[in-house]
């Protein structure tokens, strides 16, 4: 099964949030979605979910317009920072779940409301940042849709938490694997690198890179050594950003480098990669 973003703009007044942006996601995988603050990560899962409407553009499940159609977007869920439940208890808005998705997995709520130490009886809205984050998590964990979207899962967790969340993405994923398609954005690039099998980077509301988290890290290598040293060996490749501690001069590159002996070339992360080609250099 695959979501298809198909040229998706959207405009508020004089901004560009999405421009033209076009992506696919297909169930049995991991995605991490990459962006810095305003890069458009939020605008895009909320139109994804009909919170908002496109300037232009569709959102389709194989191929089929999900706008004006129940049984599509019931295919699709998100966890992000509207509440929907009122000032009701996390045990009655787990009740309520049940009434809007005649599957969702009410038994493993109160499962992982255990594990992750949620007082059920609190109310939603007195909830702290960190346990209304594991309030909505456990609500996309227990959904039946297909497409499960995570906007910043992890805010306000604590480490031990953060730990139990990745875990439980992974297990719950490997349960599912072939019906589900998990989609993270997230700030923290290094914990779900390790996790994501693809990686989409947008930035000014453009997709600027995609792939697998492998090939992608691949994608910029770091060359280290004086500067007229490293200036030969990169004079065929893209530059993309540099930094200079003392007499050491680092460049961040991607394409073909030149043979040149005093340089060392370096592999680089996600993360990394991820800094050098939003940075705006």
């Amino acid at each position: 099964m695959k979501l298809q973003i198909n040229n998706i703009s959207k405009n508020f007044k004089n901004v560009k949030a999405l421009d033209d942006l076009s992506i696919e996601f297909e169930t049995g995988k991991i995605y991490a979605l990459l962006g810095r603050n305003g890069a458009g990560k939020s605008t895009l899962m909320n139109i994804i979910t009909n919170r908002l409407f496109p300037s232009s553009g569709t959102i389709c499940i194989d191929g089929d317009n999900i706008y004006n159609n129940d049984d599509l977007m019931s295919r699709v869920f998100l966890m992000g920072d509207d509440d929907f439940f009122g000032g009701i208890s996390c045990f009655a808005a787990f009740k309520m779940a049940k009434t809007f998705d005649k599957n969702f997995n009410y038994d493993y709520a109160l499962e992982l409301a255990k594990d992750f130490e949620l007082n059920l009886k609190t109310d939603i809205n007195k909830l702290s940042t960190g346990y209304s984050s594991i309030f909505k998590v456990i609500l996309a964990f227990c959904s039946s849709a297909n497409f499960v979207l995570f906007d910043e899962p992890v805010l306000g967790l604590d480490a031990p938490h953060r730990d139990l969340f990745y875990k439980l993405l992974i297990a719950t994923f490997l349960e599912k694997e072939k019906d589900v398609c998990y989609i993270v954005s997230t700030h923290l690039i290094d914990e779900i690198a390790n996790l994501a099998q693809d990686a989409i980077i947008i930035n000014d509301g453009k997709l600027v890179s995609t792939g697998a988290v492998e090939e992608l890290s691949k994608s910029v290598i770091e060359v280290i050594g004086p500067k007229d040293l490293v200036d030969k060996a990169i004079i065929n490749s893209k530059l993309l950003g540099s930094n200079k501690i003392g007499k050491v001069y680092s460049a961040y590159v991607s394409g073909a480098l030149d043979e040149v002996e005093g340089v060392t070339v370096k592999k680089v992360d996600l993360q990394r990669m991820f800094i050098e080609i939003t940075k705006g250099n």
